[in-house]
């Protein structure tokens, strides 16, 4: 009665359509430089020079360093109390490898993740996979409408999730394996209802709603532009490292700027092409999600992964095994400036180093917190920036909300610099090491674990090669450090830059391929 009252049968009310402005930025600077302007006509030449002498201090105080004495006072862990060796997760691989089975304790939720190999999708394909995992669990399945399918997966699942996932290989970085993981949650009292369940969204779901589909393709365009405009550092990364890396060249047309363009031209022609989308999410759904494509992960027990195995073999199809594999093609390297909606940039050089090793994580912890922080954060004024290098041994430098992409970049470019003096000052690398070590290995909960342990299997990386690289971070020296400088130095001069950001900042920097995102 109350809704009834104040809003159904509220005859006072008012229709608000809110229009956004292609100048608004322009024009709050100009305002913000009138006014400064202003109060620079008010101030007196002592007043001027007294200002700059605080700025003067204050710039000088950025770059002095703490004091010994001021550092102490932080309680840090030691060195001493770190194991030599990283802890393993139980990982038990049996059925010829169908069946991995992660035996820790969950407080009876299981977690199963199936891998379905996908390593022969097509280049034009891969863009098709985000939309159908978009879809699966929101349209009609097994017989049930939307709304009932999703009073059933609140009943009997804690999560559904489907995802093409790329795992470049440890030994041969540029190699992936793909794989269409399809993963989900549930108690042990409601499994054989969940397993059923997912068998039959995989199997069963009706993709012929044109309407609820293209809102769905609404939904995932709008929520992939605001993921861009607002958290560009990601998107930037991968946009650069897909120039240099076969996975993230496969990521970048799944979840980046290439594929929100597709996305955005599907929106765009959807009457067109709504038939031919509807005929390739249910051909990829018969060819994917059969059982000769199984690889079956589950954390919890083996009766529970038992089960789940025997379910899923019972409700899906025998289907064929993969054709001959295809990969995403690189991108070209270049610097490049996509223009965004947004008055701070986010900035990403990527290049390649030639061997990873452990200490090339304490050299990037080391430029990231002393650099980096320095210059970019506490000087530039960018909310965040980093040096990362992964297994593959991929460099990435990147700063997040950036006022002035140009500097950044400047001081991006002195990083080996930075390097080759940490490494003649000789200042021990403990609290970076520890650091470093923390970062790879965080406190992981049964689900994550399992999900950890699978990527090391499915990238081929070995307890062996995790206790190796453990040691080499350990025994990093300080005069590493400019070797490790050098190697990064010379992969991100040589690298790619990706920039997104407003027009103004990308012109600036004098020497950036722009175009509109």
């Amino acid at each position: 009665a109350l809704l009834r009252r104040l809003l159904l049968s509220c005859n006072h009310t008012a229709s608000i359509l809110m229009q956004p402005s292609a100048t608004c930025g322009e024009a709050r600077q100009a305002r913000e430089k009138e006014a400064l302007a202003a109060v620079l006509q008010t101030l007196s030449a002592q007043q001027q020079d007294e200002i700059r002498a605080r700025q003067t201090r204050l710039a000088a105080l950025q770059q002095e360093p703490d004091s010994p004495e001021a550092l102490a006072t932080i309680p840090h862990v030691q060195l001493s109390d770190l194991p030599r060796d990283p802890a393993p997760v139980p990982t038990d691989v049996e059925e010829d490898g169908r069946l991995i089975l992660h035996a820790v304790q969950t407080d009876g939720i299981v977690y199963p993740t199936a891998y379905f190999a996908a390593d022969d999708l097509t280049e034009a394909q891969l863009p098709y996979m985000t939309v159908l995992g978009a879809a699966l669990g929101q349209l009609p399945a097994g017989g049930m409408d939307a709304q009932e399918l999703q009073k059933q997966l609140r009943l009997k699942l804690g999560s559904l999730t489907a995802a093409l996932s790329p795992y470049s290989q440890y030994h041969d970085p540029q190699s992936y394996r793909l794989y269409a993981a399809v993963s989900f949650c549930a108690l042990e009292a409601r499994l054989p209802e969940a397993v059923r369940l997912t068998a039959q969204i995989l199997t069963q779901t009706d993709f012929s709603d044109k309407t609820k589909l293209l809102e769905l393709i609404r939904q995932q365009r709008d929520g992939l532009q605001q993921q861009i405009v607002n958290s560009g550092s990601s998107a930037a990364m991968l946009r650069a490292s897909a120039a240099l890396n076969a996975a993230s060249a496969c990521s970048e047309r799944c979840a980046g700027v290439s594929y929100y363009r597709w996305l955005r031209e599907l929106e765009q022609n959807f009457d067109a092409r709504a038939d031919e989308l509807i005929e390739t999410l249910r051909a990829l759904c018969e060819k994917l999600f059969v059982t000769a494509r199984m690889r079956l992960s589950v954390t919890g027990n083996r009766q529970n992964a038992e089960l789940v195995l025997t379910g899923l073999r019972e409700a899906l199809p025998t289907g064929a095994v993969p054709g001959a594999p295809c990969q995403a093609q690189l991108l070209p390297i270049r610097k490049e400036g996509i223009v965004i909606p947004s008055e701070v940039s986010f900035t990403a050089v990527c290049g390649n180093v030639h061997a990873y090793s452990g200490d090339l994580r304490i050299a990037c912890r080391a430029a990231s917190l002393g650099h980096y922080w320095n210059e970019i954060r506490v000087q530039g004024g960018a909310y965040g920036t980093g040096l990362l290098v992964r297994e593959t041994g991929l460099v990435s430098a990147y700063t997040y909300r950036d006022p002035d992409c140009r500097r950044s970049r400047g001081a991006i470019g002195r990083t080996a610099a930075y390097l080759e003096a940490a490494a003649a000052s000789g200042e021990a690398q403990d609290v970076n090491i520890i650091g470093a070590i923390s970062d790879a290995e965080p406190l992981l909960s049964p689900r994550l674990q399992g999900a950890v342990a699978d990527t090391w299997l499915l990238k081929g990386m070995t307890q062996a090669d995790r206790c190796r690289l453990r040691h080499e971070m350990l025994d990093t020296l300080p005069e590493q450090l400019a070797a490790c400088g050098a190697q990064i130095g010379r992969a991100l001069d040589e690298g790619v830059v990706c920039v997104l950001g407003p027009r103004t900042q990308l012109e600036a920097c004098g020497d950036l391929d722009v175009q509109e995102l």
